[in-house]
């Protein structure tokens, strides 16, 4: 995730707390997302699509933070 702004992202995750927290929680979201669809957990298709939207949303929020970073 975000290979091409890896230096903002490692800059933002020491010093921006909103940041990490958004990046944690997308972190968790996907090995929850890849746990599903490896058959490691059971939920249902609705779940695990709000999971995906959950998800998504992060990322967003998270690449509007990198974006505003850059100028």
């Amino acid at each position: 995730m975000f290979e091409n702004d890896k230096a903002t992202v490692d800059e933002l995750l020491q010093h921006d707390n909103s940041f990490r927290r958004l990046y944690d929680k997308h972190s968790m979201l996907n090995e929850q997302v890849d746990e599903i669809n490896a058959g490691d957990a059971a939920m249902e298709q609705l779940r695990l699509e709000a999971l995906k939207k959950e998800k998504l949303l992060l990322a967003d929020q998270m690449q509007h933070i990198i974006h505003a970073r850059h100028g």
